[in-house]
């Protein structure tokens, strides 16, 4: 009957599928290996203390980019679309997940977009004074940053808890918000999509005993956590001089509500210590709006998406007129 166990694709870690080759030494893939079973075992380690009660732990990550419109008419194969983006933060005890969709005429993908995501969520969903961890991939444009870092202070101090942000190793960061993603993926399946807004209901119905909260946002919600005069910390470098750790060999942060910031460059029971690059003002600054108006889409983009009107029904026309472009 020509019938096969279906084996799942996997993304697998470039630095572990080059080591069989000899394009690294066995030292730097045991180094690898060893920093990989570290962050496993403390978010093992984390995972556990959060369903004794003893702190929040979430994961969270963006979902690969998604176009608008998706048909199946042969008149979009050659056609530039919208980008769509989701940012997910996964709840590891309660399985509640809330995805934060915006296409680019909202925002782009840059820290302060992530960071106002974060500072929402942990606004809206904690009001206890547990510790809160997050793990995350270590992408420094996404979430190892001063942008995101001084966002995070300002929660810490605010609603005076504990936060904790820690960093999975690169090539090995599969997370418990990726299996909201894969359910979005599914639900996608064989579905047409005819203005970005279709991905709520989609996401909605992704998972029908605990739907995902889905937000779809505007450009006015995100905040601007990149303006220097409102940071406590300008820089989350662990070394001050040539030759001494830097951001990328961060693996934890603690912040404090005293206004202080600690790293660790290993994960375990290791010490804090604190960042050299002492606070300079006050971390309760308030943030100025990211953006004043949508963003434009290119000349090329528009006519695309002019054209493709003859395939998407007359109710959502008006949504693409109204799109701002150059």
């Amino acid at each position: 009957m020509n019938l096969s166990i279906f084996s799942p694709k996997k993304d697998q870690c470039g630095l572990c599928t080059s080591h069989p080759f000899g394009q690294i030494s066995d030292e730097e893939y045991k180094l690898h290996i060893d920093k990989k079973n570290n962050a496993r075992d403390e978010k093992i380690k984390d995972k556990c203390s959060a369903a004794g009660n003893q702190c929040h732990v979430i994961t969270m990550d963006v979902e690969s980019v998604k176009l608008s419109p998706i048909l199946k008419a042969s008149a979009l194969y050659y056609k530039t679309k919208l980008v769509v983006h989701n940012f997910t933060l996964y709840n590891l005890n309660t399985r509640e997940a809330t995805c934060y969709w915006w296409d680019e005429t909202e925002g782009e993908l840059v820290a302060s977009t992530f960071a106002t995501c974060v500072v929402d969520f942990i606004s809206r969903k904690f009001q206890d004074n547990l510790p809160i961890i997050i793990y995350s991939d270590g992408c420094t444009n996404q979430n190892r940053n001063a942008m995101m870092a001084n966002a995070l202070l300002q929660v810490s101090v605010s609603k005076k808890i504990t936060v904790f942000q820690k960093f999975l190793e690169k090539g090995h960061t599969q997370m418990e918000c990726d299996s909201v993603h894969s359910a979005i993926e599914s639900e996608l399946k064989n579905k047409t999509i005819h203005v970005p807004s279709d991905y709520i209901k989609m996401c909605q119905n992704a998972r029908n005993k605990q739907p995902y909260e889905t937000i779809y946002l505007s450009h006015n919600f995100f905040k601007d956590f990149s303006v220097r005069k409102n940071q406590a910390y300008p820089s989350i470098r662990s070394g001050s001089k040539a030759g001494d750790p830097c951001v990328t060999d961060l693996r934890a942060l603690e912040y404090d509500p005293s206004g202080k910031i600690f790293y660790k460059l290993k994960h375990g029971d290791h010490e804090w210590n604190e960042l050299p690059a002492k606070p300079i003002r006050s971390s309760d600054a308030t943030n100025y709006p990211l953006y004043t108006e949508r963003l434009q889409i290119t000349a090329r983009k528009f006519k695309d998406l002019q054209e493709l009107k003859s395939v998407i029904p007359i109710e959502h026309h008006m949504y693409y007129d109204s799109i701002p472009h150059k």
